[in-house]
């Protein structure tokens, strides 16, 4: 594929495969830089598939806001059509967690508010994304972050037309209703917001399990352990707002994406301080044992 020409986008390079087909690097005629996201061969041959890569698309093109990934237009390509994306210079946030910790370290409440900011807005329209999780957020040099990935996402019309059970999502950061297959909504997202806020900040998610079937028993049964378990330093009231959003009830969970921001803005400000806090206690304890002495 490299060096061929898709309706006017020459392929530069390969950026990633995936489940549903490839993302490609590529230049239009003004020699810009796009990404194009083609669904394989054997996906496209399924009809359904080939519905929900167009509606991503469609979907998608419609949000409009920084923190979510532009989508320029969807081009029917003989029998693997794609659609064009802005080009992002960046890893998944789980990748830059481990492997570009400058991208991270001490910029987990920026990241974090600007996912908050770009699900907001995404509520603000009447959908809801249900597969949030670090692979779904694209993190930049600067920490600027981009939401990816509305294959699963629902629209309010598409909520009210559910019938029976649905269960769809990855088990990791899925929602109590959503693993037990009910309607969601904007709280299954926050639930998922949750997840991931916690992965961010003890480096390992709430939930593990041997199987997706133990894993997915455990959000429905068992309370989120707090994060003082992973690290005891946490600030407590930290710990509260994540433990609020992983409430198994979404009534007991934050409403809405802007009750959350309010937590964040105010964690963001004191992200110095919650550092100090994870050193400080150490440091204070040596210092007493060394006047003991």
């Amino acid at each position: 594929m490299i060096g061929q020409i898709l309706k006017g986008y020459q392929i530069i390079e390969k950026v990633k495969d995936g489940s549903v087909g490839t993302v490609w690097r590529a230049t239009n005629s003004r020699n810009e830089t796009f990404a194009l996201k083609q669904i394989s061969q054997k996906n496209a041959a399924r009809s359904e598939k080939l519905k929900q890569f167009k509606r991503e698309a469609t979907l998608t093109k419609e949000l409009q806001h920084p923190g979510i990934i532009k989508v320029h237009d969807y081009v029917d390509y003989g029998s693997q059509p794609f659609f064009v994306m802005e080009y992002f210079e960046s890893e998944n946030l789980k990748y830059a967690m481990w492997h570009l910790q400058e991208r991270v370290y001490k910029y987990e409440f920026h990241i974090l508010r600007q996912l908050a900011e770009a699900l907001s807005y995404v509520h603000g329209k009447g959908v809801i994304h249900k597969d949030l999780k670090p692979e779904n957020v694209l993190v930049d040099a600067k920490s600027a972050v981009r939401l990816i990935d509305f294959s699963l996402a629902q629209t309010k019309m598409d909520r009210l037309l559910q019938f029976g059970r649905r269960v769809e999502g990855t088990p990791l950061y899925m929602a109590p209703e959503q693993v037990q297959g009910k309607k969601c909504d904007h709280r299954s997202d926050i639930y998922s917001f949750g997840v991931m806020m916690y992965e961010l900040l003890t480096k390992r998610p709430p939930f593990l399990g041997t199987t997706p079937a133990a894993l997915l028993e455990k959000h429905i049964r068992e309370p989120a352990p707090p994060m003082k378990n992973v690290v005891r330093t946490i600030a407590p009231e930290l710990d509260q707002v994540v433990l609020r959003m992983l409430a198994k009830k979404p009534e007991d969970r934050y409403q809405d994406m802007a009750s959350v921001l309010f937590e964040l803005s105010k964690w963001e400000k004191k992200d110095t301080v919650i550092r100090l806090r994870q050193v400080e206690p150490a440091k204070r304890k040596d210092v007493a044992e060394g006047a003991e002495r």
